[in-house]
């Protein structure tokens, strides 16, 4: 368990280690760029965590750190591995059964469960045929643009939660929130999650690192006024390391970078003042 610099959450919980890429906001993953540096210090022979000794795609279940959010008394949001993915397809349910009984008994924290396989959480709890304990436990999805977003946050509202969130992050595309996802209801009628309350939160994040990808500060707009719309709550985590904007000439169309010292863009101080907006679900 690690203190953590996220500002959505206090603390990881890496009950399993290792992932492998699904889609295009995968392809700058900071967790790989970590692991694959102390992969290599490891085989150079340096002091290393027994995780680092195989490849970041070799996906390692971590069980003797299961009791550890019985060690912190106090409640606390927790990301629930945030270098991996808890229904990664190489996990097998009995395992992820331990991971959700250590939640279950640990019950004074909020877990924040986030996936990019949103399908194989909606399988795992139909499997169980539980319900899931839905006050404390937050099922999540990464999405990183209109595609992914409308192929996997369907999926998650079938899975039983009081709270669902989005982590819009790295954001590679703007994301009609309120118009094109959209869900069937029992009749077949589509129904936007959005403003059906489906979605309980919003995370936006633009992407990191030396090769992040632009950023259009118009796509985070676009979701604090539509969230701001339906009442959801959103949370502005950083512009990213390459954030652009449109000149406010209407003869303009080219984008600009943002002029920005924090090398992720995580200062909201720096910010244009409408988008210091970060909000948690109540």
């Amino acid at each position: 368990m690690n203190k953590t610099k996220i500002k959505w959450t206090d603390f990881t919980w890496n009950v399993v280690t290792g992932c492998t890429k699904v889609s295009e906001g995968c392809h700058h993953c900071y967790a790989k760029r970590i692991h694959d540096a102390r992969h290599k210090a490891y085989l150079a022979g340096k002091k290393m965590p027994a995780q680092y000794a195989v490849p970041f795609e070799t996906v390692l279940l971590q069980p003797d750190r299961l009791d550890y959010p019985l060690r912190l008394k106090t409640p606390h949001r927790i990301f629930v591995n945030s270098v991996s993915d808890l229904f990664h397809e190489d996990i097998p349910f009995a395992f992820v059964d331990r991971v959700f009984a250590a939640m279950i008994e640990a019950n004074w924290h909020t877990y924040q469960v986030l996936t990019k396989r949103p399908e194989r959480m909606r399988d795992y709890f139909d499997d169980r045929k539980w319900g899931l304990p839905t006050n404390h436990v937050w099922p999540g999805v990464s999405v990183e643009d209109q595609a992914t977003a409308d192929e996997r946050i369907p999926l998650l509202s079938q899975t039983p939660a009081s709270v669902r969130f989005v982590s819009y992050e790295p954001a590679l595309g703007p994301v009609d929130w309120l118009n094109a996802m959209c869900g069937c209801d029992k009749h077949g009628y589509r129904k936007p999650l959005l403003t059906d309350k489906k979605i309980g939160w919003i995370i936006v994040g633009g992407e990191s690192g030396s090769k992040a990808r632009p950023f259009d500060l118009a796509w985070a707009r676009g979701t604090v006024a539509q969230c701001k719309a339906a009442g959801v709550p959103v949370f502005i985590k950083q512009l990213g390391a390459h954030p652009v904007s449109f000149n406010t000439s209407p003869h303009d169309n080219k984008l600009y970078e943002v002029a920005i010292k924090h090398r992720a863009g995580a200062d909201p101080s720096e910010w244009p003042e409408d988008l210091r907006v970060q909000e948690f679900p109540a």
